[in-house]
């Protein structure tokens, strides 16, 4: 537990609503909620014996006035079969402002403390309701921003991820113990004498889930794409297109967006931020370098770039001057646009133009001058993005690590382990072995928390809202 304290916070989100949440936990949770609650029939608080997981009607009502506070929906859930594990008591009232603050104000007055960020999904976790992993899954699934990074999120909060790490634990703890007897009995019969298959078994699970990272970070983080090229290729008809609205403005004339437009798209399951860009040319206007420059520097921020080229007309020098900007280590899309005309080069020769090996056969060449063909654009983008983000990846593959620090703790955790390999291959003495095993069980520890530290667990829960 985190103390003695019963903490209190609003559990819905500011601004208004139709229901507003107020939410209790500790020792006196139903304590506090009955000296403000009075049920149908009755003029004043203290007169209703909360059943465990009941939901009651009646009123919230200031105890030293008397004044009726709000018209609520209360409920009593009692510990340890509650969300935090201790008694959990919550108001549904108006979701409003008003009410909401004023509740939340009686439930202090009363003895309540404010609760900090993450407080209650923290005391699951103290309380042994939740490991790390499902406790830091919760703050993904409030703010997962597509369904795919919901159900990576959701796997993790029900404990998929840690059944999986808690196996190759065990199977490292296994091995451990044989290492052990060995040391300290070399003639007992009994000791693991051939580890090798569980420690080889423990690996395939770290590398398995490895193998969906990169894509599990981006699904839950999202992509940064931008769209870069001269001006007048169609890069705001593109933004449009993938859009699904008129978020651009489109004219024949060059240079009409002077600065970037951010919109987030749900690409296949992966959340991208897409920003549409000023043209890059040489100006003297200065307004549209300001935004040129904008440009650059949203390329640089970026973590993929859809290079959109004007297929009716020849390659030019702006074309060749945007090329040299292009960082090979930053995922690219080439589009060459306008091909319902006459083409003026060839896929060979815009991969020619980069400074760098890329494949001409990965350029895809698009229309956006109908709705059919604006559609096939767009399946043809979006295509090439999810092929960029899942890999080799099958983008329904199930249990993908999305936080980078168990992506690092796994990478750590699969080193160790290999160490422990070679110097089972090698003949080390079974110290040496032990040593990398250790390392790696108290790695994957750090996962679910039974190894982690109070700066790491601390570090968890930063990120959480108030009230969760």
């Amino acid at each position: 537990m985190t103390g003695n304290d019963t903490i209190a916070a609003v559990s819905t989100a500011p601004g208004e609503g139709g229901i507003g949440i107020v939410r209790i936990s500790g020792d006196r949770a139903a304590e506090i909620l009955g000296t403000i609650f009075a049920g149908p029939g009755s003029s004043k608080p203290g007169e209703t014996e909360f059943a465990d997981k009941r939901m009651y009607y009646g009123h919230i009502i200031e105890p030293s006035s008397g004044e009726t506070v709000d018209e609520a929906l209360v409920v009593c859930m009692r510990g340890p079969r509650s969300y935090t594990g201790e008694d959990v008591c919550e108001i549904q009232c108006h979701g409003g402002g008003v009410p909401l603050r004023r509740i939340l104000g009686l439930v202090c007055e009363l003895g309540a403390q404010p609760a900090q960020p993450g407080e209650f999904t923290k005391r699951a976790f103290l309380n042994g309701r939740l490991d790390l992993a499902q406790a830091g899954a919760v703050i993904d699934l409030i703010k997962s921003k597509t369904e795919r990074g919901y159900h990576a999120a959701r796997e993790q909060a029900e404990g998929r991820l840690s059944e999986r790490v808690r196996r190759a634990r065990e199977l490292l703890l296994g091995i451990l113990a044989g290492i052990a007897a060995d040391i300290d009995y070399p003639e007992y019969e009994g000791a693991e004498k051939n580890p090798e298959s569980e420690l080889a078994l423990a690996g395939e699970i770290i590398s398995e889930l490895l193998e969906g990272a990169e894509a599990g970070q981006l699904i839950r983080d999202g992509v940064r794409a931008v769209i870069i090229g001269k001006p007048n290729t169609g890069k705001s008809s593109l933004f449009n297109a993938l859009a699904g609205e008129d978020a651009a403005i489109v004219t024949a004339a060059p240079g009409t967006t002077r600065d970037s437009i951010e919109i987030w798209l749900d690409v296949s399951g992966i959340p991208v931020l897409l920003s549409d860009t000023a043209g890059i040319r040489e100006s003297d206007g200065e307004v549209e370098t300001l935004g040129i420059e904008r440009t650059k520097e949203q390329y640089r921020k970026a973590d993929l770039a859809i290079l959109l080229l004007d297929g009716s007309v020849g390659l030019s020098e702006e074309d060749f001057e945007i090329a040299k900007m292009l960082d090979a280590e930053k995922k690219l899309i080439v589009a060459i646009n306008k091909n319902d005309l006459e083409p003026a080069f060839e896929k060979k020769n815009a991969a020619e133009m980069l400074p760098f090996e890329f494949d001409e056969n990965e350029i895809v060449q698009i229309s956006l001058l109908s709705d059919k063909n604006c559609n096939e654009a767009i399946a043809c983008v979006e295509k090439t993005i999810g092929k960029f983000v899942y890999g080799g990846v099958y983008s329904g593959t199930s249990l993908l690590v999305t936080k980078a620090r168990h992506k690092m703790l796994l990478e750590k955790a699969g080193k160790e382990i290999r160490e422990a390999q070679g110097a089972i291959f090698s003949g080390e003495a079974p110290e040496f072995v032990e040593v990398s095993l250790r390392a790696a069980w108290n790695f994957l520890g750090e996962v679910t928390g039974e190894t982690a530290t109070e700066e790491i667990i601390d570090r968890v829960f930063e990120d959480f809202c108030v009230g969760k």
